[in-house]
């Protein structure tokens, strides 16, 4: 994640939360602020830390950090939607729709705003990237935690599945049209 993405999923996921529910739910927006920091903060520092200090720890695990993130990230959809299962049966389609469109909309705007202020290709890609596939992982967690009906992590698992399909694909499209070297 990036600095800014970091910080944006820190101040306003507890904010929006309490504010935007849409109806009347308890919110503990201090312990939503102490979980996206654990979750999300937490992470970047120890990474940030570790690669500065322990080059050769970094070295050594990360050949094996990704299949452990692909791992992680597919045993807590897999929980949150078998756990949900029926719900998705009857209103996966509008789940999924609208997950597949907050995604789309967020490699598309990503990529047209970071070209319209003047980034390279390489740059925009990335940009898109991040912003197409903001952390759900980060919502199934505070749903968890957070929410006692298992339905409230039913939204962010689709939306990793969407963003991982759409992700995929976007980058496999980029990769075969247009070559990655710096473009302005």
């Amino acid at each position: 994640m990036t600095a800014a993405s970091t910080l944006s999923a820190v101040i306003m996921t507890p904010f929006l939360t309490a504010k935007l529910a849409g109806q009347y739910v308890a919110v503990d927006a201090a312990g939503l602020l102490f979980s996206t920091l654990q979750v999300v903060l937490l992470p970047v520092l120890v990474g940030a830390f570790l690669n500065q200090y322990f080059q050769g720890l970094v070295k050594f695990v990360s050949p094996v950090m990704p299949p452990i993130a692909v791992a992680t990230v597919g045993v807590l959809c897999g929980n949150a939607i078998a756990q949900s299962s029926s719900a998705i049966l009857t209103s996966g389609k509008q789940v999924v729709l609208a997950s597949a469109l907050l995604h789309a909309s967020g490699f598309f705007f990503g990529y047209i705003f970071s070209r319209m202020l003047g980034l390279d290709v390489t740059s925009s890609r990335t940009i898109s990237i991040e912003v197409g596939m903001q952390n759900s992982m980060l919502g199934i967690v505070l749903a968890g935690q957070h929410f006692g009906n298992p339905l409230t992590a039913v939204p962010c698992a689709v939306s990793s599945v969407c963003h991982s399909i759409l992700g995929s694909a976007l980058a496999g499209f980029w990769r075969q049209t247009v070559p990655t070297q710096k473009q302005d």
